[in-house]
């Protein structure tokens, strides 16, 4: 029983050190004898089969660390493509109060927002993770009144585009006087956009 935890144990080491021991033994096993005599390893081949056994070991883990990297890998590049996608679902699914409050980042200019944490809408961008709670000190946070400092979820940052906040890049009177009926209640009517 030992010997099979040992032997465990031996699989946890960094695939650096088999990759080594396979070519270092991979050298030797296929090189010739006067290379070995140059290296002044000739005098190791009484151990050849030791040096066989060493050299399909460490090969084999190398082989099963690389499929299993590569495995991971994909596996991570799939998970991280469908989120993505679900992420653009999200936004494409919004209603229009709120589009309205992610409109507010964009209009005022800022990456922090005082919000209601009351508010209905606001609770469900947060319940979403499209929204989330700045704290200012470790995991305690500062609130004054029924406001608390409010940013959009990095992820969602990155792929939130004007179209998905029915915003237009230069906006003329008209629909900047639409937006302007359409914030939230709870804004003061400042206007950086």
């Amino acid at each position: 029983m030992d010997f099979l935890k040992s032997f465990f144990d031996v699989t946890k080491l960094p695939t650096k050190i088999f990759l080594v021991v396979s070519i270092v033994t991979g050298v030797f096993i296929f090189s010739g004898s006067e290379i070995l005599k140059k290296l002044h390893l000739d005098k190791f081949q009484t151990y050849e089969g030791f040096v066989g056994l060493a050299f399909l070991f460490s090969t084999v883990l190398v082989i099963v660390n690389l499929i299993i990297w590569i495995f991971n890998k994909l596996h991570f590049e799939y998970k991280l493509y469908k989120l993505k996608a679900e992420h653009k679902q999200i936004l494409t699914e919004l209603d229009p109060k709120e589009k309205a409050v992610l409109r507010e980042f964009i209009i005022c200019s800022q990456s922090s927002i005082d919000m209601p944490y009351d508010n209905p809408v606001i609770a469900g961008l947060l319940g979403k993770n499209i929204l989330s709670i700045n704290k200012q000190f470790g995991n305690s946070l500062i609130m004054h009144g029924t406001k608390v400092p409010v940013s959009v979820s990095r992820y969602f940052l990155k792929i939130l585009k004007f179209e998905y906040v029915d915003l237009m890049e230069n906006p003329t009177e008209e629909e900047k006087h639409l937006i302007s009926e359409n914030r939230p209640e709870w804004v003061n009517n400042s206007w950086r956009y």
